[in-house]
Order: C-alpha cells, then sequence, then structure tokens
C-alpha cells in the first residue's frame, strides 16, 4: 500500500481536496477525527490532557475543545504540552487503521495539518500540499469559524510557514482549483502513487 500524506495550512482547503480522493474510491484517514478518538470520555487521552490543562471539561465529561483551542494558540508552551500528549497517541492510532485496512489497497490518504511539524512524513510515501495565498487562509477562517483577523494570523502562524510546507512537499496543489481541474489533478496524484513503487515506511 502506498501512504500519500495530505497538508496544508488551515483553512487551506484539506478537506475538501480529502473528499475527492474518497469520491475516487481512496481511503482517507482523518486526523482530526483520530484526534476525537484519543481524547473520548473515559480515554487515558482524556484523563492525561484534564490532568495537564484544569479547567478544560465540559459538564458532561468531555474535552471543552473551545476553551482547549483558545489556550494553546494564547500560549506555545501550552501547545507543546497538549502536543507531546497527543501526537503520539495519535500516530500510533493512525498505524493501527492502516493495519486494519490491509494490504490489499493500492493507495490510502492520511489528511494531516501537522504532517511536516510532528515528523509524519518520514512514515508516508508521498506528501500533498494544500496551498493558499495567506490572505485566502485568513478570509475563510473569518467567514469560516467567525474568527477576527488577528485571531486568524495567529492560528495560520501557530503552523509551518507557506514555504517551509511548499519546500518539503512531493506535490503542491492549489485550494483554489476548480472541480473538474481538481478532480485531474488529484488522478494525476494517484498514478504518481500507483507507479512510484513504494511501500509505507
Amino acid at each position: 500500500m502506498i501512504v500519500v500524506g495530505l497538508t496544508g495550512g488551515i483553512a487551506s482547503g484539506k478537506s475538501h481536496v480529502a473528499r475527492f480522493f474518497e469520491e475516487e474510491g481512496v481511503p482517507v484517514i482523518h486526523s482530526d477525527r483520530l484526534a476525537r478518538d484519543v481524547v473520548a470520555i473515559g480515554s487515558p487521552g482524556l484523563e492525561a490532557v484534564l490532568e495537564a490543562f484544569p479547567g478544560v471539561r465540559c459538564p458532561d465529561g468531555s474535552l471543552d475543545r473551545k476553551e482547549m483551542a483558545r489556550r494553546i494558540f494564547d500560549s506555545s508552551e501550552d501547545r507543546r504540552r497538549l502536543e507531546a500528549i497527543l501526537h503520539p497517541r495519535i500516530r500510533d492510532l493512525f498505524h493501527k487503521r492502516l493495519k486494519e485496512m490491509g494490504d490489499s489497497l493500492p493507495v490510502a490518504v492520511y489528511e494531516v495539518p501537522l504532517l511536516f511539524e510532528t515528523g509524519m512524513d518520514l512514515e508516508v510515501d508521498m506528501t500533498v500540499v494544500v496551498d493558499v495565498p495567506e490572505s485566502v487562509q485568513v478570509d475563510r477562517l473569518v467567514r469560516r469559524d467567525g474568527l477576527s483577523p488577528d485571531d486568524a494570523q495567529k492560528r495560520i502562524r501557530a503552523q509551518w510557514s507557506r514555504e517551509d510546507r511548499n519546500r518539503k512537499a512531493d506535490c503542491i496543489l492549489s485550494g483554489t482549483l476548480e472541480e473538474d481541474r481538481l478532480r485531474e489533478e488529484i488522478r494525476g496524484i494517484l498514478r504518481r502513487a500507483a507507479l512510484s513503487g513504494k511501500t509505507v515506511k
């Protein structure tokens, strides 16, 4: 199985691109769903987060994601502490999901915002970056999430720069393509993956 790591900055269009991979019959593992699973109510991951960050428990016992997001984007130290708790658990669950898929599938996609930041690019066979100008990211965050432009910039700056991501990418895919062109580009990436002869690291 060839594993394609799909990444990009916040609000770049990763989820939109992932849906087109799925329409081509390619299974997609979404890291945001893995992240939710590792902090499910009663999980060791949730207990570890609640111990490290008092005040982020909802009345029903779940993680208060809004408060957690506010804290980690206000403090790089808090962000690193949370990542140290979650990323190893997410990585382990990712590999578990791959094993559950079996070896018969030719290609799978792992959609993950922090592919390079966490070193997960070393555990996939090909990296695809969905790229948009920062001004597009800010506009989408303001319209989609109701953030102020300053808060949008803060979230963008918490990730790798656009230049660093693109320099590391095997393929760069514009996050503003029309659907027909996007579908063509994705089919080209899948052909390249199928011909690469690699297997997941």
